[in-house]
């Protein structure tokens, strides 16, 4: 093996990621009161004043470390698909069923699923928009931006045109 031999590429620290690994180093501790993380996605882990009480445990069957459908559980689906026909399409004539819900969890593998689903297109983002997705758009080569310029980073800046 030559010292030229590199399997594995460089991936940029961005947004969140890039954000959170800076605070670290300034001594960042989620657990730290005096701190504060106002990142897209944080999750609020602690008790809320007037919510039930957050679950310490949970029980598991061992069915439950099989995999789950690809799309999500059924009985999740149907929830979905019910809440969106009483939120919005309450005066619809059609409305949502299990078959139009698809759940995964989180943004990036949901992405994941339909962009390994999709052919060779032309497409167009706005940037900057959740800097993960720019990435993952460069990642599956069946993507082909439209318009743009490369950023600082030398990475595509794409805009729909």
């Amino acid at each position: 093996m030559t010292d030229s031999f590199h399997p594995f590429r460089a991936v940029p620290r961005t947004g969140v990621i890039f954000v959170s690994e800076e605070a670290a180093k300034r001594g960042f501790k989620p657990s730290d009161p005096a701190w504060s993380n106002l990142g897209q996605g944080q999750p609020e882990a602690g008790d809320l004043p007037g919510a039930p009480p957050r679950p310490t445990s949970l029980p598991l069957h061992p069915d439950d470390f099989e995999y789950a459908p690809v799309g999500g559980l059924r009985e999740l689906r149907e929830a979905v698909a019910n809440l969106y026909n009483t939120l919005y399409r309450a005066k619809a004539a059609s409305k949502y069923t299990a078959d139009n819900v698809a759940v995964a969890g989180g943004g990036r593998v949901a992405l994941t699923r339909v962009l390994s689903a999709v052919g060779q297109v032309n497409v167009g983002h706005f940037l900057p928009d959740y800097t993960a997705y720019e990435e993952l758009l460069e990642v599956f080569r069946a993507f082909h931006p439209t318009g743009g310029a490369r950023t600082a980073q030398g990475r595509m800046s794409t805009h729909a045109q």
